[in-house]
């Protein structure tokens, strides 16, 4: 653009202003000196035809007034303007013409034919720039004739606007210089403190310093606007270090986030997702050069829930630190390891055929060792599971998977150990697999069905029974409780067999069991998770209604660890299902750590004494006399007791002579199906 400043902009509209209001008054009177030039030509035209038709009264009373009334149309010359004049008889015939001028100039044309006249009006007309005049000779009656008078205006007209024009227009030019120089002084005076703001303002912009200011100058709003100006510099300034600080505190606060998302929080260690990147983009080379290989080590701690559960969970993540350094120190340099999650660990090895045994051993072995800390001796142990990319095929996944298939055989073999994948040991992962993708078809065909166990008295007369789950599957065979129930419980689907399981037994209550002469209480085991679920006390109370339960006919057992894992929520279950009128039974007691301390605040009916102290009755003193011990327990705290696992009669004598009033186990009857169960009670009666 060509206007590149308020004060050219100012100018140019001053100029056009200036210029637009002088061509309007100009124009104005020159429409005024027509108008009045017009008129007056027009007054000057009537006196002349007036004074010449009282002249040719006397003209025309004249026998012979050929030569007299020419001679007098000639006294016309003077008359510069006059185009023509025509003398008429009263019934309009030409008796006298005169030419002007401007007549004589048209070449032998003559402009205005007065043989066709057609102004019979009298009066003063406009026709074609032209003013004509029509006047009677003398009065009615005694009309003698007509005068026609014409003289040109245009041309008169316009000489005189332009004689006007040029005496006008060099005042004109000159008032418009005048002006256009005062406005400019005066522009430049008022203006030039904007160009001091704009020149401000590009410093402020090239030096992102604003501390600067600019003295207060110049008139009205310009004043006003630079210490406006200065205000906002003020203001921006503290913005600017304010948004500096918070610059400052985000930067901080993305190298954080960066770290997080990079790094475990709590050790330190990379975290899984940058290790799965570095191990994709380690496997990714050493697919396109066809050259050398990796391992990875899968480590789980052994033992680790326990130290939560017993010292807190305070000292749990203090002992994962110390399980991290210690992770470390035992690796070389170039490898790496990474939280996986919870207290599961990975390792990458990158030379492994550098001692990838002996740095095996060195792990589970100093993972074994004594860990210190707020001066408790913390005892752990960890399994190991190691796989070489290459038995992957490269695959990340894939080598993932089977360091930790490995992982799982290492503890199955005993824990705190070592093992190396194999070929053969996706069989078993692949059946853990199947299991787990088949429970909910199973469901849908009416796979799984219950059996029933009995729970006798010291006389061997039934009081009870304990309902289990059995699967029988088209596809897979006979799958047993102890191989299904830990997948469904880590694949998610442990929910659905516990609301099978609740549906069916209550139906089975409801048909069988709350109608015999003696009423037979229903035990049903729940794992952790089922402990967890929100709403399983409503689902359970909906269940006992549809099929009109008798609620004091059913029993739920948990273990110890399914009780512990989360305190909170399985209290609340309890006295919920307390407040429905059912029992509460504590499973596989004295396998845990915490028992005694949590038996006051559980809800309990019954414990159930686990099957390794049963199986250790008559053994040794010690063994009786723990058995012993946990009977006077619950006597004194008024629960009752059932010993499982029972299978021969010495151990139904002991537990009978000392007052265990519940039994259960192979001496009495297997699991059997509700039918068979049936026919084992006819035959007990």
């Amino acid at each position: 653009m060509l206007i590149k400043s308020i004060r050219t902009a100012v100018m140019l509209l001053s100029l056009v202003s200036i210029a637009l209001v002088a061509v309007s008054v100009f124009y104005s009177a020159l429409r005024e000196h027509r108008e009045l030039y017009t008129r007056y030509v027009e007054s000057d035209l009537n006196a002349l035809s007036e004074n010449m038709s009282s002249d040719l009264v006397g003209i025309l009373n004249k026998s012979d007034h050929f030569f007299d009334l020419k001679r007098y149309l000639l006294s016309l010359e003077p008359y510069e303007n006059v185009v023509g004049a025509a003398v008429f008889d009263p019934q309009w015939n030409v008796l006298e013409l005169y030419a002007g001028q401007a007549m004589l100039e048209s070449q032998g044309h003559f402009p205005v034919d007065f043989t066709e006249w057609s102004f019979f009006e009298e009066g003063t007309h406009r026709d074609e720039g032209r003013l004509i005049a029509v006047r009677r000779i003398g009065e009615p009656p005694l009309v003698m004739g007509h005068l026609a008078l014409i003289i040109d205006l245009d041309g008169p007209l316009l000489s005189s606007t332009i004689n006007l024009a040029l005496r006008i227009l060099p005042v004109a030019l000159a008032v418009i210089v005048m002006m256009a120089i005062l406005f400019y002084v005066q522009a430049s005076r008022w203006l030039w403190p904007l160009t001091q703001l704009s020149e401000f303002a590009r410093k402020v912009q090239d030096t992102k310093d604003y501390r600067l200011q600019i003295s207060v100058s110049g008139k009205y709003e310009v004043s006003s606007l630079t210490r406006d100006i200065n205000n906002m510099m003020d203001a921006i300034r503290v913005e600017s270090d304010i948004n500096q600080e918070y610059v400052e505190l985000l930067e901080q606060r993305r190298e954080e986030m960066e770290y997080l998302a990079n790094y475990d929080g709590l050790t330190k260690l990379l975290n899984r997702q940058s290790f799965m990147g570095m191990l994709e983009t380690s496997l990714s080379e050493l697919r396109e050069s066809r050259d050398g290989d990796l391992a990875v080590m899968f480590v789980d701690l052994d033992g680790f829930k326990e130290v939560n559960d017993t010292l807190g969970h305070e000292v749990g993540d203090k002992l994962l630190v110390e399980v991290a350094r210690r992770l470390k120190s035992y690796i070389p340099r170039e490898d790496v390891v990474c939280r996986h999650g919870g207290d599961e660990f990975l390792v990458l090895c990158r030379s492994p055929e550098l001692g990838l045994e002996e740095m095996a051993k060195s792990i589970v072995d100093g993972l074994k060792s004594i860990f210190l800390i707020d001066s408790w001796e913390v005892r752990i142990s960890a399994s190991m599971g190691i796989a070489l990319a290459s038995e992957g095929g490269f695959d990340t996944q894939d080598t993932i998977r089977n360091a930790d298939v490995a992982m799982y055989v290492a503890k199955k073999e005993g824990k705190s150990r070592y093992c190396f994948f194999q070929e053969n040991m996706l069989i078993e992962h692949q059946r853990k697999i199947d299991i787990a993708n088949a429970i909910e078809p199973a469901l849908e065909r009416n796979e799984f069905y219950i059996c029933y166990q009995p729970k006798v008295n010291g006389d061997g007369h039934p009081r009870g029974v304990e309902a289990l789950i059995r699967w029988e599957s088209s596809v897979l065979g006979m799958v047993p409780p102890s191989d299904f129930i830990p997948i469904a419980e880590r694949s998610g689907k442990i929910s659905m067999l516990t609301d099978w399981v609740v549906e069916t037994v209550c139906r089975d209550v409801a048909d069988y069991f709350q109608h015999l002469p003696e009423p037979i209480l229903v035990s049903l085991n729940l794992s952790a998770y089922d402990l967890k679920r929100y709403q399983f006390s409503d689902f359970i109370r909906s269940v006992f209604n549809k099929y009109e339960v008798r609620p004091d006919l059913i029993e739920f057992e948990v273990t110890e660890h399914a009780y512990l894992d989360n305190l909170d929520m399985a209290s609340r279950f309890f006295n919920d299902i307390s407040e429905l009128g059912c029992r509460v039974a504590l499973d596989d007691f004295g396998t845990g750590y915490s028992s005694l301390s949590y038996l006051t605040r559980i809800p309990i009916d019954l414990i159930k004494i686990d099957k390794q102290f049963v199986e250790n009755i008559g053994l040794t003193a010690r063994d009786d006399a723990l058995v012993l011990t946990i009977i006077e327990m619950a006597k004194r705290l008024g629960i009752e007791l059932c010993a499982e696992g029972v299978e021969t009669q010495a151990q139904r004598s002991f537990l009978k002579i000392h007052g265990c009033n519940l039994m259960q186990g192979y001496l009495f009857a297997r699991p059997l199906p509700l039918e068979a169960l049936k026919a084992h009670f006819s035959d007990v009666a």
